[in-house]
């Protein structure tokens, strides 16, 4: 079964074409200004390969859309219905599911959330501390994001370990442009960084992570700051952008910061001690952990990165063994050996996103 896999971003389409779990092409449509037109230049790469099925990455479900689905009606009103929760990505993800069915009408298409993973949260765990009425009535709670790679990754380190996830405790930081820490225990997810959007937890490339509902009320009725406009701060000019003034990209503040700029140094410094305060946080959700997990950009090619968090988290039974954590190999790797050992492992969400995706069509 060939599988296209389509991941729409607010500026690109990333697209990979599966024969069930081999990857037969891949590549990314940049600076889209629709997605049919983006779709379109996909295609003219992809030149006649035949697709029997879409699978669509899908930001958010909402708390009703937790299991991979074929999109029917339904289930695009369900999406749209909590699209106000993330407005930055569901609607283009509609929008590629919209021109991937035009020019494709006769296959399936298979939508894979995001939020899906952070399902099983318990409810001390998602519920903020408002009046129950905003989470019974407009749905206020924490969701969770990146469920799919930490899925992936979860369901990957038990496969190198050769065990049932059931019996693993494992703490996943997923550190990229988009930045999440997972506490997940027997293959469930128990508590995680983001919340009701990608903006809450951690510091990102752009976006600012964890910040006082008291700033930004100050800053609307005190500055008279233009909600739109902070919400543009808040997701796009912030975060390692905003602290460093010099990139969102890590490689560039770090060099920055190694030149001696004293706000890249900073950016570095609070990236990894937010990241920290979570690993922290998540030992105790466990009970301890088995195992402490980094992936996507940062996690998997940063040695620095990795070592900086770390760094003096012996004492709670995590420690990098430094040749381990400066090899150049790029496989799925052990780089430290202490009580909780501590992972790099590669995240693979295009190939959930196809398995899911076969799975479903041949579940229907």
């Amino acid at each position: 079964m060939r599988i296209l896999v389509l991941n729409a971003g607010s500026s690109s389409l990333k697209f990979h074409l599966f024969e069930d779990e081999a990857l037969l092409q891949r590549g990314e449509i940049e600076r889209v200004s629709n997605m049919s037109d983006a779709l379109a230049a996909a295609f003219l790469q992809l030149g006649d390969s035949p697709v029997d099925a879409v699978g669509h990455r899908i930001v958010h479900g909402g708390d009703r859309l937790f299991e991979s689905t074929i999109l029917t009606d339904d289930v695009i009103r369900e999406i749209e219905s909590v699209s106000a929760l993330a407005p930055l990505h569901n609607p283009v993800n509609l929008e590629a599911w919209r021109a991937a069915r035009a020019r494709l009408p006769g296959v399936p298409h298979v939508a894979v959330f995001d939020t899906a993973f952070h399902h099983t949260l318990p409810p001390h765990a998602y519920v903020y501390g408002l009046p129950c009425e905003y989470l019974t009535e407009k749905r206020i709670r924490r969701y969770g994001f990146h469920g799919i790679s930490h899925r992936y990754v979860s369901c990957r380190f038990a496969e190198l370990q050769d065990k049932a996830s059931a019996g693993l405790r494992l703490i996943i930081c997923h550190l990229g442009n988009g930045c999440s820490v997972s506490a997940v225990s027997g293959g469930h997810s128990i508590d995680t960084s983001m919340g009701l959007t990608p903006l809450e937890g951690l510091i990102m490339g752009t976006r600012t992570g964890d910040i006082d509902a008291g700033a930004v009320l100050h800053l609307i009725n005190n500055e008279k700051q233009d909600p739109a406009a902070l919400a543009k701060t808040f997701n796009y000019e912030s975060g390692l952008r905003g602290l460093s003034g010099v990139s969102s990209d890590m490689r560039d503040i770090l060099a920055a910061a190694a030149a001696g700029d004293a706000r890249a140094h900073l950016a570095v410094d609070a990236f990894c001690y937010r990241v920290r305060k979570y690993i922290g946080a998540y030992l105790a959700a466990l009970n301890g952990a088995d195992a402490l997990i980094f992936t996507a950009g940062i996690g998997e090619n940063s040695a620095e990165i990795r070592a900086r968090i770390c760094d003096g988290l012996d004492q709670l039974g995590i420690a990098i063994d430094s040749e381990a954590n400066q090899s150049p190999r790029r496989e799925d790797r052990q780089i430290g050996f202490s009580r909780t050992s501590v992972w790099v492992v590669a995240t693979n969400e295009e190939l959930l996103i196809a398995r899911d995706t076969r799975r479903c069509i041949l579940k229907s």
